[in-house]
């Protein structure tokens, strides 16, 4: 497996992996009308868009695009405030370490850039993973927000988030 910076060419790629993740896996979590939502934004147009100001990863197996993560800074350059915007692996390769490897190479490339933290935004499928990954609900309240995620965070640099 290898993890690299996101190519236009992939886009198509990384659309219909976000997609499929949408609808066979959160789909049991979410209301219809809302994952249709979020598939309809997931375009390969959107994407693209995405990738001139977001930090996007894909990891490939075998020249296959099999999962990806993305970054996007929701502060200033002076004041930043990372957050992990996606973060996807195809279903039939979940359970096999790419997810924790785009995690890893996420937070460097955040530590690089000089954060402190990564905040993200966890499905309720996906919470238990970010919790063996350091990350901790935000404020220490296990509380969906109005989009019915997790804010949860990791400190990352020299400052704990808390």
């Amino acid at each position: 497996m290898k993890i690299e910076q996101f190519q236009d060419c992939q886009a198509e790629a990384v659309s219909n992996l976000i997609r499929r993740n949408l609808l066979e896996v959160n789909s049991k979590d979410y209301a219809a009308d809302y994952i249709n939502s979020l598939v309809a934004y997931f375009s390969p147009a959107t994407l693209l868009e995405n990738s001139r100001t977001q930090t996007i990863l894909v990891a490939t197996q075998d020249g296959e695009v099999v999962g990806t993560a993305g970054l996007d800074n929701f502060g200033s350059a002076e004041r930043p405030d990372y957050y992990a915007v996606e973060v996807f692996v195809l279903p039939e390769f979940q359970r096999q370490g790419i997810g924790l490897c785009l995690m890893e190479a996420m937070e460097l490339k955040a530590k690089e850039m000089g954060a402190e933290k990564i905040t993200l935004r966890a499905s309720i499928t996906a919470k238990d993973f970010y919790r063996r990954l350091g990350y901790r609900f935000r404020d220490g309240r296990e509380k969906l927000d109005e989009h019915g995620t997790y804010i949860m965070e990791k400190g990352i640099g020299d400052k704990d988030c808390g």
